[in-house]
């Protein structure tokens, strides 16, 4: 299990998430940004309509350093 913010993961807040597995991350990130930040939403589907992979890229590497819990 690991643990990072939302700020941490390019979002706008420092609410903590926690997840078993980088797909589990990626989906509540999704789920928790929808919810939460629509502006942001709003910046990422546009992010992943120009490029699909951009996010990952640059966020699995972090999640790859974060420590286990």
């Amino acid at each position: 299990m690991k643990t990072m913010t939302c700020k941490e993961l390019g979002g706008p807040c420092d609410q903590p998430l926690s997840a078993r597995s980088w797909d589990d991350m990626v989906r509540l990130m999704a789920t928790h940004i929808a919810e939460n930040h629509p502006v942001t939403a709003k910046r990422m589907e546009r992010m992943h309509i120009e490029d699909p992979t951009k996010w990952s890229r640059e966020m699995k590497p972090k999640w790859d350093a974060a420590p286990a819990a």
